[in-house]
């Protein structure tokens, strides 16, 4: 006869409820542990998806970005200081306050705003085995005058009447009332090896790495070869003006000088 507890059950039994039960509790660990990871990698899935679609909008809107950019440039209200633009048309006026920062190395300064992009500019030229000087930048009023009559008595003493003197000064020299100099975002550079304003310098190391390099540091050469009529003034390959990096990109890949900028992005006024 099979011997049972006081409470009547054998151990037999007793024991296979003891497995049953263990069983049990390893089966809902199993259990709640695969909800758990199956969780988990439902929340992973849902998680790449939203990324997924994450990319996708970003992908989008870089895209439509492209396409705007490639209709027209989008000019920003804190960017049209750099935009001015300045010609015998156009005056500077007399009651503009430009905070002024001096051209380390040099008696020159400009705008405190182009500062920075000009010395990284200076400074990789540099680092490229380059011996870039900038010879002029802000000008007063005063000065500006005195540089246009010195150009006028050039050409009359070459025997021009004094009218057709100043026509022709105005190709070498902005009159007194305007000059990008006078805005203190121009900058005339030229090479300690070449330290002549002349156009030998676009054929200088100098000369030819910012013909095609300052646009990335957001600046222009003002005046182009085959820009003349439009800007009224003879090609300069030293002077360097500051519109900003977007502006400056746009009118390169456009050929644009700063007077067809304006008329193109309507900016006239």
């Amino acid at each position: 006869m099979k011997k049972r507890d006081r409470s009547g059950t054998s151990p037999n039994r007793t024991r296979h409820v003891m497995i049953y039960t263990f069983l049990l509790i390893l089966f809902l660990l199993y259990f709640a542990s695969r909800q758990q990871r199956l969780a988990v990698e439902g929340e992973q899935r849902a998680e790449q998806e939203r990324e997924k679609i994450k990319m996708e909008q970003m992908q989008q809107k870089q895209e439509e970005e492209t396409v705007t950019a490639e209709e027209g440039l989008i000019l920003e209200k804190e960017d049209m200081w750099s935009l001015v633009l300045t010609n015998e048309s156009y005056p500077v006026s007399d009651d503009l306050q430009i905070s002024l920062r001096e051209v380390e190395g040099t008696e020159e300064s400009v705008d405190e705003r182009i500062y920075e992009p000009l010395m990284r500019m200076l400074q990789d030229m540099r680092e490229q085995g380059m011996f870039p000087v900038v010879c002029s930048g802000y000008r007063t009023r005063e000065k500006q005058t005195e540089l246009f009559q010195e150009q006028v008595q050039i050409y009359m003493s070459q025997g021009y009447l004094e009218e057709e003197a100043e026509n022709l000064a105005k190709r070498d020299v902005s009159v007194p009332h305007a000059g990008e100099h006078r805005l203190g975002l121009a900058v005339d550079i030229y090479s300690v090896n070449y330290p002549i304003l002349d156009q030998g310098f676009a054929d200088t190391p100098e000369g030819i790495w910012l013909e095609e390099h300052a646009k990335e540091y957001g600046f222009i050469l003002r005046y182009r070869q085959g820009k003349e009529e439009i800007t009224g003034i003879n090609y300069e390959p030293w002077h360097f003006r500051y519109v900003g990096i977007k502006a400056a990109m746009y009118m390169e890949e456009h050929n644009l000088c700063l007077e067809e900028f304006y008329l193109e992005e309507g900016l006239y006024g």
